[in-house]
């Protein structure tokens, strides 16, 4: 039964039903399958290899694998030899950890912001007390203020201590005229942008907030750009170094259309700052303005500070920040948030980080003249440091600002502010709305090998159709349907598949063993033109077992004139007979 076909063996199998050789047979036919297809199988699937398929889904249809904990800081130190495949790499370090580990995932940068458009305010008063607090060199015009001043040394410390790029709330009009704004302060516990954002460092901040106002919330996008210079009291700068820092930093310091050349306001800055140095006093000049339909708030500063200890001047510092807040989504919640602790001393806010409400700012609130209470929710949902700009400790522009990490910034902020705006709204906002780039494991296989592999099965069932229908019958036919047919069915031309299988067994005679089916013994004699005298008698050696039966051999085949050969007898009168 090994050697015959799967069809053949099939019937095999469902005719003896539960029994040892059935599955002995059914084993063999797996492994032999298994064996003629492991070459092909082993081409079309694991020669090509696997690839990476990307298909687009949302955070929310991954909901299982999140990271129940993200972290909510993602810091990047700049190596100017590497600034391209860091570049390439961004959506994977800015969504980094959103997920455990096991999904291949990239952020796209792209959310769902239809439902939520940004609703400008307006606001409730107008006049002095709104904006910048250098009451002694601002200037108000229509809700825009410039500031520009030289101080002396002495109130140099206090803004050089200051963080920058702090947002701040205006709750509303009761509290703002008794000075209680808010601030949207880093947390002390893991954001370094606490000591990177004061003192000396050039680095880029950018961070997505919300706050929220009884159910109202309203979700903002911040940069925050700071490069500095630092020398000896000693050492003054030169001027080139001065008119080199300020004029690489002026596009990134002001969305002005006019050329840097042009414009004459960074002259008069540059102007002004050694002005201040050959004063020995300190020098800041800066403006609050309004841009995309009041929709964005731009705060953009110049300062050369020598803080002093003692009336002894410790160094001075060239300082250059911008900071842009933009307004990017306006949606009314179902129910507004809870206070997350009681504060019976003051007003206060609740804090959160990264969409998880942590602490409140009760202990470190004043006594308010003006009672309010619970003012609402503030959430920094995600903060991304980007360091490694430069020297922090050089009076040299060039060290002090790499050039390459500088237009790297320029030509990435964009992606940046995407994909942290994916992943603020992924853990803060509605996972449903950021898409999701996941990419998985699939064959490679081509169009080319896939014809080839359906190619073999359909010239396989050709050849075997047509051995069926065009060979002659004893050679279409396997080797047990040919004997069964020539021990059993001699009224039939063709044999065919055995349905039935008989008991094929070999009986012991004497010293050999015969080949029996169904019992019954089965000799070969040679055929000829003349009958033979039987070789078989009644007991050719003692001790055979009864019922054994004697074969006369005659001729079993006759020349056809006609055709050119040699066809059986089957179908003629028997020539044969049998005696028991």
């Amino acid at each position: 039964m090994f050697t015959e076909d799967y069809i053949q063996q099939s019937l095999f199998i469902s005719s003896r039903g539960p029994s040892r050789g059935g599955l002995v047979v059914l084993l063999f036919s797996l492994l032999s399958i298994t064996s003629s297809l492991y070459g092909t199988l082993l081409w079309a699937l694991d020669s090509p290899g696997y690839i990476f398929q990307a298909t687009n889904t949302t955070v929310a249809a991954d909901q299982r694998q999140r990271n129940e904990n993200p972290p909510y800081i993602i810091q990047l130190a700049l190596d100017p030899t590497e600034l391209r495949s860091t570049g390439e790499k961004l959506p994977q370090i800015i969504g980094a950890e959103l997920f455990n580990p096991g999904l291949n995932y990239s952020l796209t940068g792209k959310v769902d912001n239809s439902h939520g458009t940004p609703e400008v305010v307006a606001p409730t008063r107008q006049g002095l007390g709104i904006g910048a607090r250098i009451c002694s060199c601002i200037l108000f015009n229509e809700g825009s203020a410039v500031w520009n001043c030289t101080f002396n040394n002495a109130e140099a410390q206090s803004i050089i201590e200051g963080v920058t790029g702090l947002p701040e709330v205006h709750w509303n009009d009761a509290t703002d005229e008794d000075m209680d704004s808010r601030y949207i302060r880093p947390n002390r516990v893991d954001n370094i942008w606490v000591s990177l954002g004061t003192g000396g460092g050039s680095a880029f901040m950018n961070q997505v907030f919300t706050v929220t106002k009884e159910t109202r919330r309203h979700t903002f996008f911040q940069s925050t750009f700071k490069a500095t210079m630092v020398t000896n009291p000693d050492i003054p700068f030169g001027q080139y170094e001065v008119a080199d820092f300020v004029n690489r930093t002026w596009s990134t310091s002001t969305d002005q259309d006019s050329t840097k050349e042009a414009n004459p306001l960074m002259g008069r800055i540059i102007y002004d700052i050694m002005g201040a140095q050959d004063q020995g006093a300190s020098y800041q000049f800066g403006a609050n303005t309004a841009d995309n339909n009041n929709k964005s708030a731009l705060q953009k500063n110049w300062g050369y500070y020598t803080p002093q200890v003692n009336n002894a001047s410790m160094y001075s510092l060239i300082s250059i920040t911008t900071t842009k807040i933009t307004l990017i989504r306006s949606e009314t919640l179902s129910e507004a948030p809870e206070p997350f602790e009681k504060c019976e001393r003051s007003n206060f806010q609740n804090e959160a980080f990264g969409g998880k409400v942590t602490q409140t700012d009760c202990t470190s609130s004043k006594a308010p003249d003006v009672k309010h209470g619970f003012f609402g929710q503030v959430d920094t949902a995600a903060v991304m440091i980007t360091r490694g700009l430069g020297a922090a400790r050089s009076n040299i522009s060039a060290q002090s600002l790499d050039e390459k990490s500088l237009t790297w910034l320029g030509d990435h902020s964009g992606a940046i502010e995407a994909l942290l705006t994916a992943r603020a709204y992924s853990v803060s906002i509605d996972p449903s709305l950021v898409e999701l780039s996941v990419d998985k494991l699939m064959v490679a296989m081509s169009s080319l090998q896939l014809f080839l592999t359906c190619l073999a099965l359909v010239l396989a069932a050709v050849i075997w159709i047509g051995l069926m229908y065009s060979a002659d019958g004893h050679w279409s036919s396997t080797l047990l349907g040919n004997l069964i047919h020539t021990t059993s069915e001699m009224n039939e031309a063709n044999p065919g598949y055995v349905k039935k299988a008989p008991e094929i067994t070999l009986l012991p005679m004497g010293r050999k063993k015969v080949l029996a089916v169904d019992g019954g013994t089965l000799t070969i004699s040679n055929t000829g033109l003349t009958s033979m005298q039987p070789f078989a008698t009644f007991d050719p050696f003692p001790g055979d077992p009864k019922g054994h039966m004697e074969v006369d051999a005659y001729s079993l085949s006759y020349g056809d004139q006609n055709t050119g050969r040699q066809r059986l007898l089957s179908s003629s009168e028997p020539n044969y007979m049998y005696r028991r």
